[in-house]
């Protein structure tokens, strides 16, 4: 049950309705975690915003949503992680590679990398070691993609507390637990 009242197009505000709008033409529906943070126009414009920058980076979309697959899963968000499989999916990410980003893998060197940034970042709350850092200038990650690494990180955080904190009720499929593997 939702901690956080869901704010339903008719009884939003004017500008918090026009959002919805534009959320609704993009996706095709409204999910739960729009109509949570539309108790505040604020934190819906403001992740509006990072998202709709985010999607216009250098990083392909496949990565992007690998990105937003590891934090879920590390930072157990059910919520993002069942929309994130959903969007996933409606890519044609291959279920294998949904599940290997779910724990931290990759199918190629380059977005290994990638993936390794982004969990070091989590890992250490952006204080990456110079050698994780050189790790991953000699993998080929420019400046601008380790730039879009971290927005990726901080727009997932924002969604997977934002969702742990007012519990939104899932409107997406479940997906199965992840069997992370040990060395």
């Amino acid at each position: 049950m939702n901690r956080i009242k869901l704010i339903e197009e008719n009884s939003a505000t004017p500008s918090t309705a026009s959002l919805y709008k534009a959320v609704q033409s993009k996706l095709g529906l409204v999910p739960n975690m729009v109509k949570a943070l539309g108790n505040s126009t604020v934190a819906l414009e403001g992740y509006l915003a990072l998202s709709g920058a985010v999607s216009k980076g250098m990083l392909r979309p496949s990565t992007r949503e690998k990105i937003a697959l590891l934090l879920a899963e590390a930072n157990q968000c059910d919520y993002c992680l069942r929309a994130h499989t959903a969007i996933s999916g409606s890519l044609k990410i291959p279920s294998e590679e949904i599940t290997d980003a779910r724990c931290g893998v990759a199918p190629d060197a380059k977005e290994q990398a990638l993936l390794n940034l982004a969990q070091d970042i989590l890992d250490t709350r952006g204080a990456v070691s110079d050698e994780s850092f050189f790790v991953a200038r000699q993998s080929g990650i420019s400046d601008e993609e380790i730039a879009e690494v971290a927005l990726n990180v901080a727009v997932s955080i924002y969604t997977n507390y934002f969702n742990r904190l007012a519990q939104t009720e899932n409107d997406f499929p479940a997906v199965e637990a992840c069997a992370r593997q040990t060395a």
